[in-house]
């Protein structure tokens, strides 16, 4: 396939094939004419013969060489908005009209990201999933398995793009919480905890059964840590195309209604995530001397006000405004007499930077040895459910080398929820 991919880069390069352009308000454009996944292909081109003509000689210069052959079967030509003429367009590749939105990979493409019948798949297979389970004799122990290992895995695929909306939550968290008390009942039974009790972590008196609105932004946030990073991937050259970038580590707050829904809402988490990050500095070149904490006390404007507002590179990275030879700060006009002390100090505050490192300026997780930032650590850091009695060791409750159902039942005990007599008169009379 990648003898394909060539060719189409060869034929974008000669202008005989133009993709689709992506741009921002200062210029940066991205063209795409393909992406590849194993051995699917998709090809973006203008809804026009000429396009298509080339796109099969293409096609047929490739079957030759490679001795590979398209399955004309599953190939499908998609319209993006009204495009005339469509079936004789058709005509000319062999390949079949297929309809937007439609499903890619398990993901919907060319889908509002919005609407919830998106996420109807995920509801009902977890709904088919239940149907089978109620038929089984389980224990709590074992109703609370099958619902961390299966239910809540179930909708990760989709939340790991999409934000999942309030309804879509409301649905799920209403079979999660009914399913570890009524079991195989088709009555309804007394829920013995409070769900924020189930959806805390096990260290502080939960049981660990996911918060998917803290699991979703933890799994978005993911996208915007790889943006932060020194990857290079072609989906971060669109990304940096489409948007602007506020600094170099992030892209600027989304503001456009039509279009950027999805990536405005990722966005808008990038506080919460730049909160708990710090900076270990190399060269420099990312790094903002002012607005940056690269240093352990905090960011320099927030330190030194005072020397902030009289400096005239209040934008310039670390590397700008450093060389071998010192610092090479630039002010406004020369210091009073009073403003010398803050001046020493702020010099004194910098000589913590050596500089000659050659290496790159990253970000890096705090909550974590080697800064590295991972969905279990965000996750186990935002999701504040915390149900915790202070004193009780709730650790020895799930690391002692009893059966998971006796430790569920201990749990019980420990929350003063089993369905003793008295708790059950006290639920009859509420």
């Amino acid at each position: 396939m990648e003898g394909l991919s060539d060719m189409l880069k060869t034929a974008r390069e000669n202008l005989w094939l133009k993709g689709f352009k992506i741009s921002n308000r200062v210029g940066c454009e991205l063209e795409i004419t393909h992406l590849q996944y194993a051995d699917d292909t998709l090809i973006f081109c203008d809804a026009n013969k000429e396009q298509l003509r080339m796109l099969r000689v293409i096609f047929i210069l490739f079957e030759a060489v490679s001795g590979l052959h398209i399955n004309w079967n599953k190939s499908f030509l998609f319209p993006v908005n009204v495009v005339p003429d469509l079936s004789s367009l058709a005509r000319i590749l062999g390949g079949r009209i297929g309809d937007l939105p439609t499903t890619y990979l398990g993901m919907p493409l060319g889908a509002n990201s919005r609407p919830l019948g998106i996420w109807n798949g995920v509801i009902e297979k977890c709904e088919r999933r239940l149907v089978n389970w109620k038929s089984q004799y389980l224990s709590l122990g074992g109703r609370l398995t099958l619902i961390n290992s299966v239910l809540d895995s179930m909708p990760s695929y989709m939340m790991s793009l999409f934000p999942i909306p309030d309804g879509v939550i409301d649905r799920l968290d209403a079979l999660r919480r009914n399913f570890p008390w009524e079991g195989n009942s088709e009555t309804k039974k007394f829920h013995l905890v409070k769900w924020a009790a189930l959806i805390g972590n096990k260290q502080v008196g939960g049981l660990g059964v996911r918060n998917l609105k803290t699991q979703n932004q933890c799994l978005l946030m993911k996208w915007l840590w790889r943006l932060a990073s020194n990857e290079q991937a072609l989906w971060k050259k669109v990304i940096q195309a489409k948007y602007e970038m506020e600094d170099h580590w992030s892209t600027s707050m989304v503001t456009n209604t039509y279009g950027t829904s999805l990536w405005r809402t990722i966005r808008n988490l990038w506080p919460k995530l730049r909160g708990n990050c710090k900076i270990k500095i190399g060269n420099g070149v990312k790094v903002s001397i002012w607005e940056d904490s690269w240093l352990e006390q905090g960011p320099l404007k927030t330190l030194f006000p005072d020397v902030f507002i009289l400096n005239q590179q209040q934008r310039a990275t670390v590397a700008e405004v450093w060389s071998n030879q010192g610092w090479n700060l630039s002010f406004r006009r020369p210091f009073n007499d009073w403003e010398i002390q803050r001046v020493v100090e702020f010099y004194r505050t910098l000589e913590q930077f050596r500089g000659g490192n050659t290496v790159q300026d990253c970000l890096e997780w705090k909550d974590h040895k080697q800064g590295r930032f991972s969905v279990k650590g965000a996750y186990k850091k935002f999701n504040t459910f915390n149900t915790q009695i202070n004193g009780w060791p709730w650790k020895m409750i799930w690391k002692a080398k009893i059966p998971y159902k006796v430790s569920c039942f201990t749990w019980l005990l420990a929350k003063q929820a089993v369905l003793t007599q008295e708790n059950l008169m006290r639920e009859v009379s509420n």
